[in-house]
């Protein structure tokens, strides 16, 4: 007679299956003004062991949602050559519940791949590289949540498979993505020369038949989408280190669409402002406790 092992607790025998709930998606609705941005929350600071961090969030309907972490200055391993400047890199992952239907893998794929390089590109131009000879800057952001389907295609036949293979979803998450990256190093107090800002526009086909430019299109709102554009913005000084577009449209077109993205940039930096703003007056506020603290106790024994 065979013993039984009454401390295991045994499997199946057959294979099963695990329920599986998915809530349907809300049907598309324009429930915004072709002028009118939603609003951003900015935080920073919310990941201890980096050197800086930011998490980014849509207000609802919207649920974007994505968080970054910056870590560096750092010296560069003994393997790399030498470099006058600091390289920065940065990498841009999905999180594998972050996307509607499928479940993403963990090895990036190509879309990430773009994003990232795109990203890379964004944030560049933002950072004082030559103050850290040596040394690496290094970048990483998480998507949490996305809006929409990522692999939907952008442009007049986009119904027919015969659009760009890049989504309003996917621009929407590299807008968030640059934001939010460039918050996360002004946290790391790491020298820059402005701080980037993203914005994006979208050229609709409305329901009278005519084309019209919108603002901060989301892929939730409905439009049907001829061509967009995303830029990365340094306001203070004027200056674009980003952009990035999908569909088709004329020169004249194109240029309205790209004011109209360069104009939501401009605004969502004013958000960026106030989160590193609340951010710095938090550490002198601490700072001077703990200066004041030590004064009284310094004080306190010389008396004594």
């Amino acid at each position: 007679m065979a013993l039984t092992d009454r401390r295991r607790v045994n499997g199946p025998a057959l294979p099963t299956s695990i329920p599986f709930y998915d809530t349907p998606a809300p049907a598309p609705t324009v429930s915004r003004s072709p002028t009118e941005l939603r609003k951003i929350f900015l935080k920073t600071s919310l990941t201890p062991p980096a050197s800086g961090s930011a998490f980014y969030e849509l207000t609802p309907p919207s649920t974007l949602k994505l968080t970054t972490s910056v870590y560096g200055p750092r010296p560069l391993p003994p393997s790399a050559g030498f470099s006058p400047t600091a390289r920065v890199t940065a990498e841009l992952k999905f999180a594998p519940f972050s996307t509607r239907g499928e479940r993403r893998g963990y090895v990036r794929d190509g879309l990430e791949r773009e994003l990232s390089l795109q990203l890379q590109i964004a944030i560049s131009g933002m950072v004082r590289a030559s103050a850290y000879p040596k040394s690496g800057i290094d970048v990483f952001v998480t998507v949490l949540d996305c809006e929409g389907r990522i692999e939907e295609m952008i442009g007049v036949d986009a119904a027919e498979g015969e659009g760009e293979r890049a989504s309003l979803g996917a621009m929407q998450v590299l807008t968030g993505a640059i934001t939010c990256a460039s918050t996360a190093i002004a946290d790391a107090g790491i020298e820059c020369v402005d701080l980037v800002a993203a914005g994006m526009a979208a050229l609709v086909e409305a329901k009278d038949g005519k084309d019209m430019v919108v603002m901060d299109p989301s892929p939730l709102d409905g439009w049907q989408v001829r061509a967009a554009v995303l830029v990365g913005y340094m306001a203070a000084r004027d200056e674009i280190t980003l952009v990035w577009s999908r569909g088709e449209v004329g020169v004249e077109e194109f240029t309205g669409v790209m004011e109209s993205a360069v104009e939501v940039a401009t605004k969502v930096r004013g958000v960026v402002n106030d989160a590193v703003r609340e951010r710095l007056v938090a550490l002198l506020k601490a700072r001077g406790k703990k200066e004041g603290k030590k004064a009284i106790t310094e004080d306190v024994e010389m008396t004594g």
